[in-house]
């Protein structure tokens, strides 16, 4: 007979897992989401693998998706070990608000499984969909609401992305920003252009309004959106023109829909270039 509360050493953190297993095949077709829903199939098996190896002392939450994968997580860590949030979205559109009733339903699912959880101790991880932003939004405001000391590790294979240009990356590395909670995420494209993006760990993203400064010149580097587009430079380098650099800074919100891109040059020099960024002062 259980005496003592069970301690939660570990926490999953899936969020919205499966955007593209509803969808009809004909709307995947006509729309080219095709290597969307490969990757989340793929990632879909991580995702039942990792779990089925789990055992006690962790805590799978899950935002949104299928409840057959909260059930899977609990056929291994028991149904004290997997939780489905299903706090409502505020009518008001308060993220802090949502944030907050998340945080008090794990914190009522531990209570009613007596289990603890200590944030000065307990390590975290991110899957689900997307990566460049529900994962890291969801994920940081989870980390803060719930007082985590150490960072949650994003596992970029449990992901599915937004961003085409991600589709057979090469290769791909977190960077730490010395002295704050923010990582970059490198990538070395198919076709040799690198790409990067940052997201902190114990902030909530879309309510982060400190501001990354980087310096970028305008021939070799860009500022894209997921989409590709480019937001940055304004005009397009063109032959004969004077390449310069500048200082570029772009708050951390907006990173969700933000990449810097290496267009003009190799990914180790894209990595210093990446490396060198740093939070602005206040």
């Amino acid at each position: 007979m259980k005496t003592m509360p069970e301690p939660v050493d570990h926490l999953i953190f899936l969020i919205h897992p499966c955007c593209y297993e509803p969808i009809e095949a004909e709307r995947i077709r006509r729309e080219g989401m095709q290597l969307f829903l490969e990757r989340e199939e793929e990632v879909k098996a991580r995702w039942l693998a990792d779990l089925a190896g789990r055992g006690e002392g962790t805590l799978f939450a899950q935002l949104g998706g299928p409840g057959y994968l909260r059930d899977a997580a609990a056929e291994s860590l028991g149904e004290g070990g997997a939780l489905q949030l299903r706090s409502p979205f505020p009518e008001s559109g308060d993220l802090d608000e949502y944030y907050l009733r998340l945080k008090d339903e794990i914190l009522e699912h531990l209570r009613r499984h007596a289990l603890t959880l200590d944030p000065a101790a307990a390590t975290s991880e991110l899957w689900g969909e997307s990566f460049e932003g529900c994962v890291p939004g969801y994920g940081g405001a989870f980390a803060h609401h719930l007082g985590l000391a150490r960072a949650p590790r994003m596992r970029f294979e449990m992901t599915v992305y937004d961003s085409r240009f991600l589709h057979r990356a090469r290769r791909w590395e977190p960077l730490a920003l010395p002295g704050s909670d923010v990582e970059a995420w490198l990538f070395e494209c198919h076709d040799g252009t690198g790409a990067a993006t940052f997201q902190p760990r114990l902030t909530p993203q879309w309510l982060d309004g400190r501001r990354l400064r980087l310096r970028l010149n305008d021939r070799r580097h860009q500022l894209c959106d997921k989409q590709g587009h480019a937001v940055w430079p304004v005009a397009p380098w063109e032959k004969g023109k004077p390449e310069r650099e500048h200082v570029v800074t772009v708050a951390v919100k907006e990173w969700i829909n933000r990449w810097v891109r290496g267009v003009g040059t190799g990914i180790d020099e894209f990595r210093a270039v990446v490396e060198a960024a740093r939070l602005a002062a206040p």
